[in-house]
């Protein structure tokens, strides 16, 4: 049995400098230390920032007055900064902003091509907090939010119902590369009155009608390119992940959309025997909010178990 890992699997930069802040300034701080939401979209992760001492909360009300605050990765609403203050909670005082550079970056996109006279279509879930984060820069509740690349006639339906003059989609950083490309191929089959041609990020030129902008990140497309390489390497691919992890779950559709056996899990407990009886070829993965250690207890817990099936296996 043969094991391959991805190249790129596990932590991206973005998730590394959100857990070293939140580390970083929960033991310099000798009072609690309060996390607004999931850090990053990994439960273990969770757990191990709780045990030094970090609390965190869905609700901004639970966080009290002049608290050691630190915001997560994925981005937030200019909302939360707002009620934060009022909190007396800055960032000149005890704010700390773990937010990834390049969601802040889709939100500086966002909030140019609004500027620019740009209607803005999100692709993203509903309810993914970098969704909703870059939605409250634009239009807040009334963003349209688009989660599926078979769902291009309701951007049309939407598009046609209120007569907008410019339009541009721009995508949530941990969503489907092939996705995006097919729901913007879906709009330009049906559309009318024109094409959705790509806007460079520079955003330099902003005088088409209809654009779309590429905000998929690069840790993102990498992921999903190492794993399209082992959908069509292996037998079987294992892609390791927080349960409410995006891009997690994007590169186990991804593998699934190759025909090959894939299975989604959090940790090794989660292996079973059979899914690798008769395999010769195994691939591991990972989403950019899962540690380097979960990924090699998978591989070790993988190799215990040929090593059980097959006394003299070469792994």
């Amino acid at each position: 049995m043969e094991i391959k890992v991805a190249k790129h699997a596990g932590f991206c930069f973005g998730v590394k400098k959100a857990i070293e802040i939140a580390e970083e300034v929960a033991q310099g701080n000798r009072e609690k230390t309060y996390v607004l939401g999931q850090l990053v979209h990994n439960e273990k992760v969770i757990k191990n920032l709780e045990d030094k001492g970090i609390i965190f909360v869905e609700n901004i009300n639970e966080i009290p007055q002049n608290a050691v605050t630190v915001l997560r990765a994925h981005g937030e609403p200019g909302t939360t900064y707002q009620i934060l203050e009022q909190k007396s909670i800055t960032k000149e005082k005890n704010l700390n902003d773990a937010t990834c550079p390049l969601v802040t970056l889709v939100h500086n996109v966002a909030i140019k091509l609004k500027n620019n006279g740009y209607e803005i279509v999100i692709f993203g879930k509903h309810n993914h907090p970098e969704a909703i984060g870059t939605s409250y820069h634009i239009k807040g509740k009334d963003t349209f939010i688009v989660e599926r690349a078979e769902d291009s006639d309701l951007v049309i339906d939407y598009i046609r119902k209120n007569g907008f003059e410019k339009v541009a989609v721009i995508s949530q950083t941990t969503m489907s590369v092939y996705g995006y490309k097919k729901l913007i191929e879906g709009i330009n089959s049906k559309i009318t009155d024109g094409k959705f041609e790509e806007i460079p990020l520079s955003l330099k030129d902003l005088s088409k009608k209809y654009g779309f902008v590429d905000t998929i990140c690069n840790p993102t497309k990498q992921r999903q390119s190492d794993t399209d390489e082992l959908a069509k390497e292996c037998d079987v691919v294992i892609v390791i992940g927080g349960k409410n992890s995006s891009n997690s779950k994007e590169l186990h559709a991804k593998a699934l959309e190759y025909g090959v056996e894939s299975y989604f899990i959090q940790s090794s407990e989660q292996l079973q025997k059979e899914w690798f009886d008769g395999k010769e070829k195994i691939g591991v993965t990972a989403g950019a909010s899962t540690p380097d250690y979960l990924i090699d207890e998978v591989v070790e817990r993988v190799k215990e178990i040929a090593n059980a099936e097959i006394p003299n296996a070469t792994i």
